[in-house]
């Protein structure tokens, strides 16, 4: 793989380690944590990340022969659900994704991060809705907290970020996540075959 693919891939799992330390602190703070094995906010069709994010795993496939098996997954399934989510046999709701460690910044931020309204001046905490049903004492208590000037993560923050990061505007291209996994792959492919700066 070209270095500048590569600088690419590691700018962009920096960034998504980076919010993941940040919601892990958030987490501590607040008492609000994830269901044991839970998977709800996997199972939504179609949901986008940018493709600059996808770089990290799609390196991570490439380098271990996965790429073109994860590539027609996803392509069998462009707007559906991520094709790493592994439900349980019993319960969809619960699973587990096959690459957790480099996973897009919306599976870390969902529930632990704060989106801005035109309802309110403060950030308004994004909180799933098993967080509302198991802690709801602790959601409120979170929002809160944020509204009266305490610290959580920012989606628009990283979103941002990570666009800075994107060489190109296709790159910072808004997907569903296994189109997005499927640009990542192709872009990274092509790079590793011409070994040059990419094109739009």
């Amino acid at each position: 793989m070209s270095s500048f693919a590569n600088d690419c891939a590691e700018k962009a799992l920096n960034l998504l380690l980076e919010a993941q330390s940040e919601t892990d602190v958030f987490a501590k703070q607040t008492g609000i944590k994830c269901r044991e094995g839970c998977g709800q906010c996997c199972l939504k069709p179609a949901l986008e990340v940018q493709v600059v994010e996808m770089l990290p795993l799609a390196r991570e496939l490439i380098k271990n022969g996965e790429a073109s098996s994860s590539y027609d997954l996803a392509a069998a399934s462009p707007d559906g659900v991520c094709v790493f989510y592994a439900p349980e046999s019993q319960d969809h709701t619960k699973g587990r994704c096959r690459h957790y460690a480099l996973r897009p910044g919306i599976c870390r931020l969902f529930g632990f991060a704060a989106v801005s309204t035109k309802e309110s001046e403060h950030p308004a905490l994004a909180s799933c809705s098993w967080h509302k049903q198991l802690m709801p004492e602790a959601v409120k208590a979170a929002q809160r907290d944020i509204n009266a000037g305490g610290n959580v993560p920012l989606f628009a923050d990283y979103r941002m970020r990570m666009f800075a990061i994107a060489p190109t505007p296709s790159y910072s291209e808004t997907l569903p996540i296994n189109r997005a996994l499927m640009q990542a792959i192709e872009k990274l492919e092509l790079l590793s075959l011409q070994d040059i700066d990419p094109a739009d």
